[in-house]
């Protein structure tokens, strides 16, 4: 007798997973694993399913990884004006967004999302809330992130130099921040082009940084004039 191989055991076992939970969806999912990995692909009518489902594919036991690829097809098509009301609604319940300025627009199932916040992670909150929707086929997440609300800017500018020390062993004395409206300029030396780039990267990467102005100066055989640098 030879032995099912293992892929088609997991196959089998989130389709059951999925007949159990959701028997009316079974038919439009296909599920396919190769060397431990699932592939989900179909349709379901809103991302509240998308995400059950890949839940379950990754209850199955032994599987490496879920390659979630399930596209959000609302069954009914919602008029645009009754969408935006319901994702506003649904927005304002979220007690992490009391208090943000967010505004909803639809088209056709698409949401736009609109306004500020005051942190970064506050933006996938609000995604999260109108993907919660039914109808809602695409997000499209234009918030941006209310700088007013920072931290000072000179605390902002010492924990930036506090991070450069930490990553990249830079000396306290080698590197001076200075925050602007979001805006951070780095002053001082470094001792290679290498460590120029990597705090500017360093830096940008900041969420509170919205751009970087590299005023380092290098310290090493190769000028930071033939880089076009300025001290």
């Amino acid at each position: 007798m030879v032995a099912a191989h293992p892929d088609r055991q997991l196959e089998e076992a989130i389709l059951g997973a999925f007949v159990k939970e959701h028997p009316g969806d079974v038919l439009t999912l296909r599920v396919l694993v190769n060397k431990g990995v699932a592939y989900i692909d179909g349709s379901v009518d809103n991302y509240g399913q998308k995400k059950v489902i890949a839940r379950l594919a990754a209850s199955a036991p032994g599987l490496r990884k879920v390659v979630n690829r399930l596209r959000v097809v609302p069954a009914t098509l919602v008029h645009d004006e009754a969408l935006a009301e319901r994702v506003q609604q649904a927005v304002e319940a979220r007690s992490s967004l009391a208090g943000q300025t967010i505004s909803v627009r639809s088209k056709e199932g698409v949401v736009e999302l609109s306004g500020t916040v005051e942190h970064p992670s506050l933006r996938l909150h609000a995604e999260d809330a109108a993907w919660s929707v039914s109808g809602v086929r695409q997000v499209l997440n234009k918030l941006g992130v209310s700088y007013a609300s920072l931290p000072e800017e000179r605390k902002q500018a010492q924990l930036i130099a506090q991070h450069l020390q930490d990553c990249l062993g830079l000396e306290p004395w080698r590197v001076s921040v200075e925050v602007d409206k979001g805006a951070a300029c780095l002053r001082g030396s470094v001792p290679s082009f290498a460590l120029f780039q990597a705090a500017e990267d360093l830096v940008r990467w900041h969420p509170h940084v919205r751009d970087v102005v590299n005023r380092l100066a290098v310290e090493s055989a190769q000028s930071p004039r033939n880089y076009g640098l300025t001290a």
